[in-house]
C-alpha cells in the first residue's frame, strides 16, 4: 500500500481493489497486462469478503458491504442495511431499501418486534 493510501477512506480503498480485481489498474500503477486480474464481479467480491470477515489478513476493514442487489459496495457503519437471518446474511445499500426485495426479506425477520408493518 503506498504511503497516500494510508489515508483514505475505507470504502474508496475497498472500491478501488473491487475494481483492480475486475481488471481496472489506478492510476499511477504499472502492471503487465498478463498480470492483470481479470475477475468477475462476485470473484472480486468474495475475495474481498474472505479477507476482511475471516481474518486471513488484517488489511480490509469489514464494515464495507456489497448489496446483493444492485452490486453497490457501501459502508454499513454510515448506511445500509444487512438482514443477517436466514440462511446468507443479505446486504442492501441505501438505494435498495424500502424495495420490495428488502421488504420481502425483512418480513422474514424471526423477531417480530423488528418486522416492518405491513404494506
Amino acid at each position: 500500500m503506498a504511503d497516500k493510501d494510508k489515508d483514505m477512506d475505507p470504502l474508496a480503498l475497498t472500491e478501488e481493489l473491487f475494481a483492480f480485481l475486475q481488471g481496472k489498474v489506478p492510476e499511477g500503477y504499472k502492471i503487465k497486462r498478463r498480470h492483470v486480474p481479470r475477475l468477475t464481479e462476485d470473484q472480486a467480491w468474495t475475495v474481498i469478503w474472505y479477507c476482511a470477515n475471516l481474518g486471513r489478513l488484517d488489511v480490509f476493514d469489514d464494515s464495507i458491504e456489497r448489496c446483493d442487489v444492485c452490486g453497490t459496495l457501501y459502508n454499513r457503519n454510515s448506511s445500509g442495511d444487512c438482514l443477517d437471518y436466514g440462511r446468507a446474511p443479505y446486504s442492501f445499500c441505501d438505494n435498495c431499501m424500502d424495495t420490495e426485495q428488502w421488504y420481502k426479506k425483512a418480513r422474514r425477520n424471526p423477531d417480530k418486534n423488528l418486522r416492518p408493518e405491513p404494506r
